[in-house]
């Protein structure tokens, strides 16, 4: 099995005029026959195949694995439509089939819009447009909108191992826009002379906790993350500890206060949904409005937030503090095409008298961040400029 080669295309790769055979018939599969059908006409799904189902769907007939040696001569390339790609085709290559490839669809369906979609979104994009602060916002989101349409001309996906492809902006001149320095991302817009009291959920390696324990007035930043300081290098640690205005809660934030299963992956760790027990791989979710009373802070003055497309459940805990207190806030709200959309329409509807920014810190389509300043709190700042 050492000459199997696993490879991975998105709709760009599959040759024109193909007959393909989907593999998966979960929500991979169904994006991936909207996507095709939307994009690639010229590409013929023949049927389906599935490790676990049979009969029939959305019109197609669906294959058993076993059965798809006998029915070569039907398709010339397998689209694995599945997180599970490279375990599927390597199955499949043990049984003499080697023409299946990973598609980027099953990735990225929760991630980028179908080209319908935002035509069929347009009155929450345009609510979202009126409401930014500046040209410069409306332009930047624009573009991130365009960029996140599948076969969008704005990006194109960049190869990687197995599992780390992503989307990247084709024009230089449009990454060499985007800064990645601490600085700058969460930190734009933001007026951090007027800051004492923060909180930051999603610490990873320290590194946004340490900035900001540099800042003369800042009196504490509690950092809420489930991985505790596993990831935090010595140095950071030390220098945190150092400066006797950290805390570390080894908790995660949402709406209530829950138990969790937990995906670890590093500073993509995230919360895969709540469970009934805890053990070794599980969680402890929080209520931030809960915990703020705990700690009798006077008021919290920035909440930053990077927690993997938990950020709208961990908003709906924190909203009591938000409206009394009016932090500043600096919210990632690239992670998902729903959260996308749904961080800043939900701010921009519970808000009142906020500036709404927008700050974009990659060279692909990740880190973007959400920044809702109150109006007598902004003083105009952008880091980068």
């Amino acid at each position: 099995m050492s000459d199997i080669k696993i490879r991975y295309i998105d709709h760009t790769g599959v040759p024109k005029n193909s007959r393909v055979c989907l593999y998966g018939v979960g929500k991979g599969g169904a994006e991936s026959l909207q996507l095709l059908r939307q994009i690639r006409p010229d590409v013929e799904v023949v049927f389906f195949a599935d490790t676990y189902n049979s009969g029939s769907y959305e019109g197609f007939e669906i294959i058993r694995p076993q059965n798809l040696v006998d029915r070569q001569n039907e398709f010339d390339l397998i689209l694995v439509c599945s997180c599970y790609y490279t375990e599927i085709i390597t199955n499949l290559y043990s049984v003499g089939i080697k023409n299946a490839v990973g598609f980027s669809w099953p990735k990225f369906y929760s991630y980028l819009f179908l080209p319908d979609e935002l035509g069929r979104r347009a009155e929450e994009i345009n609510y979202i447009m009126n409401a930014l602060h500046s040209d410069t916002d409306r332009a930047l989101f624009k573009l991130l909108c365009e960029a996140r349409v599948a076969g969008s001309a704005q990006v194109e996906l960049l190869y990687g191992s197995a599992g780390k492809e992503c989307f990247v902006f084709k024009e230089s001149r449009l990454e060499n826009n985007f800064s990645e320095h601490t600085a700058s991302s969460y930190f734009d817009f933001v007026d951090l002379s007027i800051v004492e009291f923060a909180v930051q959920a999603g610490v990873y390696n320290g590194s946004e906790a340490l900035f900001l324990t540099g800042q003369e007035q800042l009196k504490v930043v509690y950092g809420f993350e489930p991985q505790g300081n596993t990831f935090f290098p010595h140095e950071t640690q030390q220098s945190l500890n150092d400066s006797g205005k950290f805390v570390l809660i080894s908790k995660g934030l949402w709406n209530s206060n829950s138990v969790a299963d937990f995906a670890l992956d590093g500073s993509a760790s995230f919360v895969k949904g709540l469970s009934d027990a805890q053990n070794s791989s599980t969680v402890q979710l929080v209520v931030l409005d809960e915990e703020l009373k705990k700690l009798a802070i006077p008021r919290l003055d920035l909440l930053i937030a990077d927690i993997e497309n938990a950020e709208i459940p961990m908003l709906e805990g924190a909203m009591k503090c938000i409206e009394q207190d009016r932090p500043q806030l600096a919210i990632c709200f690239y992670h998902s095409k729903e959260q996308f959309l749904g961080i800043p329409l939900m701010l921009m509807k519970q808000l009142k008298d906020y500036i709404f920014k927008i700050g974009h810190y990659s060279r692909g389509l990740g880190e973007s961040v959400f920044y809702a300043i109150p109006k007598e709190k902004y003083s105009g700042f952008h880091s980068c400029s």
